[in-house]
């Protein structure tokens, strides 16, 4: 699956994949749309379960000692350790996201969340040293680089860099024959993942060059869902926010504020320890970050937008795949993942 697909169909997601909430602070279950159930066909979800993160995580680790070995250097299988990467607000207990009752406590749940409780108990567990730190630090800088550059791959050059910087790059794409010892390690434990086999078969270059035009046209050029964001624009303006034009815009604008305030942090002193922004910057960010949420969510609720958009948004997948499904039940039928 290409780049543009994967954006844009989370993008998406975000503003009508929340088919309203039930008035308790937990959000209904959203209906998968007609496309997204053939897309979602070639993901496996199962890879995103800590039990069997942690089992890939050992075999990885193996085949990479066995690895670096090989080519000469020490190297530790080291610990698994779960980084909290996987979160499901439907676990959590208290209003969801997306809800008016955790709009009213945590706005979009940027500079906080109920998931930064959970975060600081981990931090503050006893993290598992890297068990090749001693060994990494033994060796002379040149060895470190070979050594790094073992595990990892080589590293894009200065030329690569800048490139990929420019803006509208695409990203160099992942090939794990050039990500060492733990490209190779990936590889042999899990395999190439559906999505990214299919993408790169020719036989379906022409449906994924469909789909991102689809997923393009639903989120710049659809007349129906900017109708709706009119009516949404109209009510967030008179709740006193006239800057905000697209729902689906409204939280990315805050997310780029905010990380505009984290980027203007400095080093705290010569070892490079970083400085976060003060309570003060954080309190007054989180103010207007709740305002603007909870005024989207009202607004939203009010014009049943969620439901709506949903609507739509299945009308128009029921529309590409009628025109597509020959090819959609071919793709899946070859690369569909086998759920367990």
């Amino acid at each position: 699956m290409t780049r543009a697909t994967i954006a844009i169909a989370a993008a998406l997601a975000a503003t009508v994949a929340l088919a309203g909430c039930s008035g308790d602070g937990k959000q209904k279950e959203p209906e998968e749309g007609p496309l997204s159930k053939y897309l979602s066909a070639l993901y496996d979800e199962s890879q995103w379960n800590d039990d069997r993160m942690e089992a890939d995580h050992k075999k990885m680790e193996k085949v990479i000692a066995e690895c670096m070995t090989k080519e000469g250097f020490e190297y530790k299988p080291a610990p698994f350790q779960n980084s909290g990467f996987v979160f499901d607000p439907a676990d959590e207990e208290g209003p969801q996201m997306g809800t008016l009752e955790f709009a009213k406590q945590y706005g979009y749940g940027i500079v906080d969340g109920p998931w930064s409780e959970s975060a600081a108990e981990e931090s503050s567990e006893d993290i598992p040293e890297d068990p090749n730190q001693k060994y990494l630090e033994s060796l002379s800088e040149s060895e470190q680089q070979a050594y790094n550059d073992t595990l990892y791959g080589p590293q894009p050059t200065a030329e690569e860099m800048s490139a990929m910087e420019e803006e509208g790059a695409e990203p160099i794409p992942y090939d794990w024959k050039k990500s060492g010892c733990q490209g190779k390690a990936q590889h042999e434990v899990q395999g190439e993942q559906s999505y990214e086999a299919a993408s790169k078969d020719p036989a379906y270059a022409d449906l994924f060059t469909s789909v991102d035009e689809f997923w393009q046209k639903q989120y710049e050029n659809n007349d129906a869902l900017d109708a709706l964001d009119r009516k949404w624009a109209d009510c967030m303006s008179k709740a006193g926010f006239s800057d905000a034009a697209k729902r689906i815009d409204v939280q990315s604008k805050l997310n780029d504020e905010w990380n505009e305030v984290l980027s203007q942090g400095e080093p705290a002193d010569e070892n490079g320890v970083w400085k976060e922004p003060s309570k003060a910057e954080k309190k007054k960010f989180q103010e207007r970050e709740i305002e603007v949420a909870v005024a989207d969510v009202t607004c939203a609720e009010k014009l049943q937008y969620d439901d709506k958009a949903a609507a739509l948004n299945r009308k128009a997948e029921q529309k590409f795949v009628d025109e597509h499904e020959k090819q959609l039940k071919a793709l899946v039928a070859q690369y569909g993942v086998k759920k367990k």
